[in-house]
């Protein structure tokens, strides 16, 4: 009977003990879940987009507010930033994936990249403006879920686990267990399959229970609790001893107490015998009273749904029993119970409440020997609990008094009560804080008013009386005489299609004054399963007036904007979409509404595909916020044909101070823009022949070395008219002028667009000819040069012959900047010349010459 007892005992035990493992593990997990979405929801709303420079001041913030976890951010490729500094790659990560489709995963990791421990991941999305830009996680090692788990049950060490529902062993106190499973590898392994089957069986369904079982080494019992998190349970062992030792122990002390019973009744037997029969009785009445009283006591403190004690009611208020009940509510053995509070009850009152619960418990006592506190205590575990306490005072025949006392743990109720109270401070806080009214409708065919605030009979000017007075029972009863068949039509389609109440009307207020409105509600169902409309009235009375003058500004700016030709523009930064004005597509052809316009701007035919670049950058800039950034770029035009303009913004940002929409003019700078590049042009070339002049030759030369690729092949050619200056002498500088013109026609009809060629004297010129895939080329266009010569002729005359000399300079075997290949391609030149004119040379090779 004794093992059938201790046998349900220790079984209902383990299943507490394991509840409120499970409970433990639930509320960790639930805890990081929740500092975890309000570190997304801060990081979120701060970061449009993550990367790894803006995650690491957030990880500094992040590993500051919890010690006890790694922390990381999760970018969208796969990289997860720690606030140690380093990255790991977890794309493959199931919870990395789950988080980044944007629900929060709780996840057991084998093998942690960051250390290659066993850990437990929660990963919860970050979220920006709907999207989600990435993860933020708590890495927490399993070791320390493990020192939740408590493996003892009634004296007898027993074992314990977190597992999944597969079995295998995500943590436990004992840490070489981990990786292992439960039903393979522990002595969980039954010897009977139908019950290790019942165990599986009920875990899949997420079911809780108890068993008792026999493995190869010994008789258990087990008992089995879901987290209420993924498939996880915790699952508690013990061993039968702890059922065997209390009843050896109790059969030992039995003997004794027998024995001495023996020997007290015999001896109560002969007292009995010796004293007169009405004491006999009297001892019996007492002695059936006093059993009946302990085991009606005994009974009731069994039962109660917390804890019972006694303690003397003198200064020491020294403890005399205290119930097991106690004991596991606050998680001590019975010894650490009265050590942790040196046997003393006012000790085991938190500080801050002791002086005024013991105070209150004086005073009630002395008014009817009975005394009921509320305070506060420090478990084991140190963790803060509200209990509630009833106290008597009895007073013995001997003259001693002790306090008998019941408590209650009333922790859940205290939070639900301040948790309460905070939102029903917060609800007419923000009543009263709106800038008009809330007010309660009810809802049985027609809106009856049930409740308003001040605010609401203030907007309306009228008091709760007056207003109550007003004709009509049902609707708003101050609507605007032009309004009111609207408003109620309106109001009446949104109810009966079960939508939110929505509506702007007039409405007329005591003193025969006019005010726009704007209605806002939503309905819920009251304990009586009756409908309430939740309305709020907000004065729109200036924004109503702000909107005509808007309006009427509108239209002058169309105005405005159509005498104009330059193009207005609205670019959203948030959604990267740009607004332009009708003349653009007037002047382009295309559609001015651009969605996605980073994107779109690259395959637009709209802009110049060479000012694209600069373009982009003007969006950047924008979205940093620096309007002084000004570009000039080129819009295609229909027929194809390029028309400059010039960008100014202007920033306007949002509530939290960030840019949202950069709103300017694309000025139309066309015919400046020519006519200053045509001014250019003209102080870049030659007045005779229209080449390069002398300076502006240098200039395209030097700029072309600069930037050349070493591997590359470029020729510079000298080339000089031979005796030029007998035409001059012969047929007058008119008639030199005329050759010098068609030979420069000549030159520059032969030579690429992308070659430079130039007139650097009376009659001399300079060509840099660029990229040559081989020295063949060159001496066909040396040669076709000479050509040129020998077929221009002085003033008509046939028979007077012309001819040129020219000298070749390569980049980069002659050298690389026009400083060295300048003074060889002159001396290449004073070589053909040597050589007998009407030739070429190259400067490295003199003998090579041809005609």
């Amino acid at each position: 009977m004794l093992n059938r007892t201790f046998e349900e005992e220790v079984q209902e035990n383990l299943l507490s003990d394991t509840r409120r493992n499970a409970q433990m593990v639930n509320m960790e997990l639930n805890n990081t879940i929740s500092s975890m979405e309000l570190a997304a929801q801060a990081i979120g709303a701060e970061n449009d987009v993550l990367d790894k420079t803006s995650v690491k001041d957030l990880l500094v913030d992040l590993k500051k507010a919890d010690q006890s976890a790694a922390v990381g951010v999760g970018l969208p490729d796969g990289t997860c930033c720690l606030a140690g500094g380093q990255t790991v790659q977890i794309g493959d990560r199931p919870y990395f994936q789950q988080a980044l489709n944007g629900k929060t995963a709780v996840s057991a990791v084998p093998r942690s990249r960051t250390d290659s421990t066993r850990s437990i991941v929660v990963a919860v999305p970050v979220r920006h403006g709907g999207e989600v830009t990435g993860t933020v996680s708590s890495i927490i090692p399993a070791k320390s879920f493990g020192s939740l788990l408590n493996a003892e049950n009634s004296g007898e060490k027993g074992e314990c686990w977190l597992a999944g529902g597969d079995g295998t062993v995500i943590a436990s106190p004992d840490s070489r267990q981990t990786e292992q499973n439960i039903f393979t590898d522990t002595h969980l392994a039954l010897e009977a399959p139908s019950s290790l089957a019942q165990i599986k069986s009920a875990m899949k369904d997420g079911k809780q229970g108890s068993s008792h079982y026999y493995s190869n080494i010994g008789e258990y019992y087990v008992s089995y609790t879901p987290v209420g998190m993924e498939d996880w349970y915790v699952i508690g062992t013990v061993s039968i001893n702890a059922v065997t030792s209390k009843s050896n122990k109790i059969l030992t002390d039995t003997v004794s107490l027998v024995i001495k019973l023996t020997v007290g009744l015999v001896l109560i037997a002969a007292y009995v015998i010796l004293s007169e029969r009405k004491n006999r009785e009297r001892l019996r009445r007492k002695n059936d009273e006093l059993k009946s009283t302990k085991v009606e006591l005994e009974t009731f403190i069994a039962n109660l749904p917390g804890g019972a004690f006694r303690f003397s009611a003198d200064e020491k208020a020294e403890f005399q029993f205290v119930s097991n009940g106690l004991l596991k509510m606050l998680g001590y053995t019975l010894d650490q119970f009265l050590s942790a509070y040196d046997r003393s009850f006012y000790n085991m009152i938190y500080e801050e409440d002791r002086m005024q619960t013991i105070s209150s418990i004086h005073h009630q006592i002395s008014q009817e020997n009975f005394a009921e506190v509320k305070y506060r205590i420090v478990t084991a575990d140190g963790n803060i609990r509200w209990l509630l306490n009833r106290a008597k005072i009895v007073a013995h025949e001997d003259g001693y008094r002790e306090f008998y006392a019941v408590v209650v743990d009333i922790t859940e109720s205290k939070q639900a009560h301040k948790k309460a109270n905070e939102i029903m401070t917060q609800l007419q806080t923000l009543a009263n804080s709106i800038p008009g009214g809330v007010a309660q409708y009810l809802y049985d065919g027609g809106l009856k008013l049930i409740y308003a605030s001040d605010g609401f009979y203030k907007l309306c000017g009228y008091t709760k009386e007056e207003y109550a007075r007003l004709p009509g029972e049902e609707g708003i009863r101050n609507v605007h005489a032009e309004d009111a068949q609207l408003v109620s039509v309106l109001l009446k389609r949104q109810i009966e299609e079960n939508r939110p109440v929505i509506a702007e009307f007039r409405m007329v207020r005591k003193d025969g004054g006019v005010i726009w409105v704007s209605l806002s509600g939503t309905h819920t169902v009251n304990r009586n399963n009756q409908v309430i409309y939740q309305c709020v009235y907000t004065d729109i009375t200036s924004l109503k007036q702000t909107q005509e003058e808007l309006e009427v500004e509108r239209e002058r700016y169309q105005i405005a904007e159509n005498l104009s030709d330059d193009i207005m523009f609205e670019y959203d930064i948030l959604t990267d979409r740009m607004d332009f004005s009708p003349l653009f597509t007037a002047l382009t052809g295309q559609y001015p509404h651009i969605r996605d316009f980073m994107k779109d701007i690259l395959r637009n035919q709209s802009i110049c595909k060479e000012d694209l670049p600069r373009f982009r950058t003007l969006l950047k800039e924008f979205q940093m916020g620096n309007t002084e950034y000004e570009i000039e770029f080129r819009f295609i035009t229909k027929t194809g044909r390029f028309v400059w303009h010039r960008v100014k913004a202007k920033i306007m940002y949002d509530s939290y101070g960030r840019p949202s929409k950069a709103v300017g003019k694309a000025y139309n700078i066309d015919s400046q823009k020519k006519e200053m590049q045509r001014l250019m042009d003209k102080s870049q070339r030659d007045a005779l022949t229209n080449l390069y002049n002398k300076t502006a030759t240098q200039s395209r030369i030097e700029d072309h070395l600069s930037g050349a690729d070493p591997s590359g092949i470029h020729a510079l050619m000298m080339i000089d008219i031979d005796n030029f200056k007998s035409i001059n002498d012969q047929f007058g500088h008119m008639a030199g002028d005329k050759v010098i013109c068609d030979i420069s026609a000549k030159l520059q009809k032969l030579f690429r667009t992308s070659d430079v060629v130039g007139r650097i004297g009376g009659d001399e010129f300079l060509v840099f000819l660029r990229d040559i895939s081989t020295d063949d080329l060159i001496a066909e266009k040396a040669e076709a040069m000479c050509d040129i010569f020998r077929n221009t002729h002085a003033d008509g005359h046939r028979e007077y012959s012309i001819s040129g000399s020219i000298g070749v300079a390569m980049y980069p075997a002659d050298g690389t900047t026009y400083q060295e290949l300048y003074p060889k391609a002159d001396s290449a030149l004073y070589k053909a010349k040597k050589q007998g004119k009407d030739c070429f040379a190259f400067y490295s090779d003199p003998s090579d010459c041809g005609k």
